[in-house]
Parts: C-alpha cells; structure tokens; sequence
C-alpha cells in the first residue's frame, strides 16, 4: 500500500517535478530557453499561498511562458498575477478549463495536447515578439503612398499602437550623405572591398564591373550603418522616388543588392516602400529561420508568376550555404548589381507566400511549388513560376491585399495562420 504521509507525498512531488524537468530539457526546441523552474506547494486547505507565486517574480521580466504541470489553479493564478502566456500541456480536463479561464478574462491560456504543439507554440510566439520588436527604416522625403505602391500601410501610429512595430523616416538627403561618407572611410571601403571579393569569387557567373558593384555594396554598408544609428531592424526603400532624384544614377547603384543582404543576415528588407509585403516578410522569415524573396505577382491558369531583383542567397536556412547565384545588371547602361538565382532548380519545391493588407488587420497566406524560373537581361529578374491551387482565386484575394508577395522555401501555412491568431489578426487562406 502506498505511503501517503505528508513526506512520502513530498518526496513523490520533488521526483515527479525532476524528472518533468529532464523530460523538458530533451523535448523542447533548442532555441527554448528553460528558467529555473519553481515547484508551488499547496497548504492543507489547498490554497495556494502567496509566498509560492513570489518564487516566480525574480526573472518574470523575462518569462516570456509560463509552462505549468499540475492542476489549473497555480496556472491561472500566475496568468492573473503577471499577465503573460501560460500553457499546460496534456489531453486532460484541466489543462483546457485553465485555458477557457484565463481566456474568459482577457489573458492568455494555452492547452497544447502534446510537446509537438507545445513546441509549435514557442516557435510561433517567438515569432510574434521578434515581429513586435520590429522597428522599420523608412527611407522617404514625405509621402508613404508610393507610384509603385499605393496600397502600403500608411498608418504607422496605429501600426506601433496595435502591434507595437515601430518606425524611422530618413529622408534621401540623409541616404546621400551617408553613402558620401561611406565612400570616403577607410575602414568602409576595405569592409566593402572584401565583400566584394567574396560576391564575385562565388559567383556562377557575373555581368558587370567590379567597380559598379562596389557601389551597390556602398549602399548597402549606407543602409546599415543608418539602420544601426536609428536602432532599426527593417528596411524599405522607395526605388521609384529615389531614382526620379536621379541619385542612382549618380552613385551607379540601385537597392537591389541591399535587400538580398539585408535579408540574408535575417533583416527584412523590401521594395517600393511596401509596408504590407515588409510585414509579411517578417512572418515567413521569421518562422521559417530563412532569407526570402519578393515580387510582383502575374497570373497564368495555375500558375503565379513572381519577378523582382532580389531573391535571397540564405533561402534554405540563415545556417545554410548559399544558393547557387549570378550577379548581373538591372540597367541597360550596365550597372545596378542584382542577384539572380534559378528559384526552380533548389531541391526545396515547397513555398509559402504571404501579405498584410493596407490596415495590417489581415495576412494573406498561401502555398505552392515552384515549376519555372527564367532570367531577364535588364530590369526586374528573376520571374519564378508558382503553382497554386487556385491561382486566380490567390489574386482575386489580393484586391483587398496589393499587389507583392513574399515568398519562403517550405510550407508555413499553419504557423503563418496561428501567429496571425497571437497577434489578433485575421489569417486568409488561399
């Protein structure tokens, strides 16, 4: 017969606790970071007394979960107390009656049936803060309305007060000075030239000057070193406006390069002054730990077409090698360096494409396989060939969405779908 003393009980308490830990430590994904965990005890009354929740409030500032083991009460006394996220995890009643409680009331409670959704749940509220963390260099002298992109959020208080992304205009006159003293510092041009060597060392292939690369590669340290004067972790850049101030021309760069960079060291980074296709970039990339490509969409029967300058070379993972590339032109005078990658031939066919819509109260999301991809001489290239379900229906969503797309190897539907859920955001599925 089992021992039910008070010290027997204890002693059962203490190595069930032990081992849950080393069952957690193998379980969850690496990049869940464990905080010394605390075991609550309960009075005879089966109260929980205060002292017990006070052992969590040394590291609450950065408990970002609450995962609890036990009954639903200490679970939905510490939602209340400290107002972040709990989770228990298990099929059982009292994991979704702690969930519907603290639902009730406004917080959040989570009831994952196993450590696979649990560990689904982490992966996608760490995408949901990297995504609030979001602070976004605009580069623009006034209207956020572009020519190429009217249907961008134009919204930005709403845009830090709902989901906490915040922003900084630089106007071009700032872009420009910046980029004279990149130019002109020493230690600049030597980061620049070893970048350059090491694009055209592993380049397939390359179709313009090692001069007129080192510019684009000018604007590209420009564009970081503002990012890192104005705390930013995002970028867009106006590529209509900006050339009309004929700058480009004068410098012999266009933002293409910039981007594909930018978004391989894990930075979102888009054209046009896109906001909406920015917020979804950040999504995909986030979930899927991967560099991105983005573009303006076409479509033919079944097929989505998607071409711009600037697909990642990190698209298989920011921890995989590069993708197989050519450096060409985007001007028919021969300079403005793009990046061109064959998004056909990389053995991942899987892809997911995503948008916000102009009051970023919605995310578009789809999936595909690429079928095709072909290059073109000057301008926007590559065009990669998408196969979709209802392709037609995918862009007669989009009257509501605008007109680029985001696109990431592998399918990320589901976790697209319930960050949207996280952030209070509708989630459209194509």
């Amino acid at each position: 017969m089992a021992d039910l003393t008070p010290r027997a009980e204890t002693a059962r308490a203490e190595q069930g606790f032990e081992q849950w830990q080393k069952h957690l430590a193998k379980t969850l994904r690496p990049e869940a970071e464990i905080l010394e965990p605390v075991r609550f005890e309960y009075a005879e009354d089966l109260m929980m007394p205060q002292k017990e929740f006070d052992k969590l409030a040394g590291d609450a500032d950065e408990t970002d979960l609450y995962l609890v083991a036990g009954a639903q009460l200490a679970a939905v006394r510490i939602g209340e107390r400290y107002s972040k996220p709990v989770a228990m995890v298990g099929p059982g009643v009292s994991t979704v009656d702690g969930a519907a409680y603290l639902r009730a009331r406004g917080l959040e409670g989570f009831a994952p049936l196993d450590f696979d959704e649990l560990n689904q749940l982490i992966a996608c509220l760490r995408v949901r803060k990297a995504f609030q963390q979001m602070r976004i260099l605009i580069i623009a002298d006034e209207e956020l309305i572009t020519l190429g992109v009217v249907s961008s959020v134009w919204d930005l208080e709403d845009l830090k007060a709902r989901l906490g992304i915040d922003s900084k205009r630089v106007p071009f006159s700032t872009l420009s000075a910046e980029i004279d003293r990149v130019s002109q510092s020493e230690t600049d041009q030597q980061a620049a030239q070893q970048l350059v060597d090491r694009l055209l060392e592993n380049a397939q292939a390359v179709r313009i000057d090692k001069e007129d690369l080192a510019s684009d590669v000018n604007f590209y340290l420009a564009i970081r070193h503002l990012m890192e004067k104005y705390e930013c972790n995002a970028v867009t850049v106006p590529c209509f406006e900006l050339c009309a101030t004929q700058l480009p021309a004068k410098w012999k760069c266009v933002p293409c390069l910039t981007h594909t960079l930018l978004k391989d060291e894990g930075y979102p980074s888009s054209c046009e002054g896109d906001l909406n296709v920015l917020l979804g970039m950040a999504v995909l990339m986030f979930a899927s730990n991967k560099s991105s490509f983005m573009g303006n969409p076409a479509v033919s029967k079944d097929i989505v077409q998607l071409t711009h300058s600037v697909p990642g070379l990190r698209m298989n993972g920011f921890d995989k090698p590069d993708l197989p590339y050519e450096l060409g032109s985007f001007t028919a005078a021969g300079w403005g360096t793009k990046v061109q990658i064959d998004l056909a031939a990389n053995a991942e066919k899987e892809v997911t494409l995503a948008r916000f819509n102009p009051l970023a109260t919605k995310i578009l999301v789809a999936k595909g396989r690429t079928v095709g991809c072909r290059f073109h001489e000057n301008g926007c290239s590559p065009t990669v060939d998408i196969e979709v379900d209802d392709a037609r229906g995918l862009i007669h969503k989009q009257v509501d969405f605008g007109h680029h797309l985001a696109m990431v190897y592998g399918d990320y539907t589901s976790e697209v779908q319930q960050v949207a859920e996280l952030l209070g955001l509708e989630a459209v599925l194509v």
